[in-house]
């Protein structure tokens, strides 16, 4: 890994130094390209299995599960799973998932709550429109101007020239 260690004298030496930054980021897109190449080509020689094999377990332990239930106790007593010499098998609890029942959109149900005793149970929170707050500032509001103000950040860059050939 090479790195400046002494200042660019003039311009020529700036623009050898972005040259080879040019060249490098031009490796990495080689370098990336080829390794997504080689990663599609391993995809696509594996992934027809393995999805094949995934909907036949899906299929097998969708077909198992309605007998095993139907013989939850004495196949696993009190327990949630049992073992075969392969294998364990039972039943996962999910995530509990709160669902609302109510017909109404969670923040028609929302507002409501906010006006019983019942606040506790809603969050309330506010953010600023910074696209409106923008278009407020380049029309002169004085009142947001006291509060924002707009900057612009720059940022150096070298960017390759893809039609030249740069080499490698």
């Amino acid at each position: 890994m090479s790195v400046i260690y002494k200042e660019p004298k003039n311009r020529t030496d700036i623009e050898n130094e972005a040259d080879e930054i040019a060249k490098i980021k031009l490796r990495i897109r080689k370098l990336t390209l080829d390794r997504d190449k080689a990663t599609l080509k391993v995809n696509e020689q594996y992934n027809p299995e393995i999805l094949s094999l995934t909907k036949e377990v899906e299929n097998r332990e969708n077909a198992l599960a309605p007998f095993v239930s139907s013989r939850k106790r004495e196949l696993m007593g009190k327990n949630r799973s049992a073992s075969s010499p392969l294998s364990m098998y039972g039943f996962r609890a999910g995530n509990i998932v709160l669902k609302n029942i109510s017909g109404k959109p969670d923040a028609v149900v929302a507002y409501e709550l906010l006006q019983t005793p019942r606040k506790d149970c809603v969050k309330v929170s506010y953010s600023l429109d910074k696209s409106a707050i923008k278009k407020l500032l380049k029309n002169g509001d004085e009142t947001l101007r006291e509060i924002f103000e707009m900057e612009i950040c720059e940022r150096f860059y070298v960017e390759p020239k893809t039609d030249k050939d740069l080499g490698e």
